[in-house]
């Protein structure tokens, strides 16, 4: 059931069409869709009914059990910027692509011990494996699909097409491969700018967002401000 209502939040958030439905109730204001409601019933009810078959008791019901969801879903609107509710959107969806996916778990212990030196706690000790073992399977997952993606990728400037980076060859390749090794390396610094995206700045340095993150001690939660000084990969 949690589940259910926070992909009806996911979509009230991000895609803008459940707010066009008959409003039935609202909370502080923040409407309560009859489509959210149906959307509810479907699961609860298994389909055999729709909120306008219910008795007026249980229609009261329904929108005080779905006014917690839109109360979320209209301040979470109202607070979040484009960026961060894109941010969300990609994440959840990648989520959702990557949740049956299988990695080696020696791909995933030599990705830990390939980038140790970035996996540490406020602190500065490096976490021990177990710690951050689930983190990176879900980054490795996610560079997994995204390359995926990205080789059947069209990328076009005009009436250009551009090569994806998964089908480069040659110097661009090579090119590729020797700034994703400074991931090892000495590390420089990058001050945000207004309409980067933590995901922008960690494809600008072949690194993942985890690794990013935990390069600057940055939470999951944590949302990036112009200005910033973010440690990244030297050149």
């Amino acid at each position: 059931m949690k589940k259910f209502i926070m992909l009806v939040s996911a979509l009230m958030v991000l895609g803008g069409s459940v707010a066009s439905a008959k409003v039935i109730g609202r909370v502080n204001g923040y409407p309560i869709t009859e489509r959210a409601a149906n959307a509810f019933l479907k699961v609860v009810t298994k389909g055999k009914l729709k909120y306008h078959q219910l008795r007026p008791k249980d229609k009261r019901d329904v929108v005080k059990r779905l006014a917690v969801d839109a109360l979320l879903v209209g301040m979470a609107k109202r607070h979040l910027s484009e960026q961060e509710r894109n941010q969300i959107l990609v994440n959840y969806w990648l989520a959702q692509k990557t949740r049956s996916m299988k990695i080696d778990p020696a791909k995933v212990k030599k990705a830990y011990t390939d980038n140790r030196k970035f996996f540490k706690d406020p602190k500065g000790n490096i976490l021990p494996f177990e710690k951050v073992k689930a983190m990176v399977e879900v980054s490795l997952k996610q560079k997994k699909y995204v390359a995926k993606l990205m080789k059947k990728a069209k990328i076009t400037m005009g009436k250009k097409v551009l090569k994806s980076p998964e089908k480069s060859s040659g110097k661009s390749a090579k090119k590729t491969s020797a700034a994703s090794s400074t991931v090892h390396g000495k590390k420089g610094v990058y001050i945000v700018k207004s309409g980067n995206t933590l995901s922008g700045i960690a494809h600008k340095y072949h690194i993942t967002m985890d690794q990013l993150r935990t390069m600057n001690h940055m939470g999951k939660k944590d949302v990036l401000k112009v200005g910033q000084k973010l440690k990244v990969p030297g050149k």
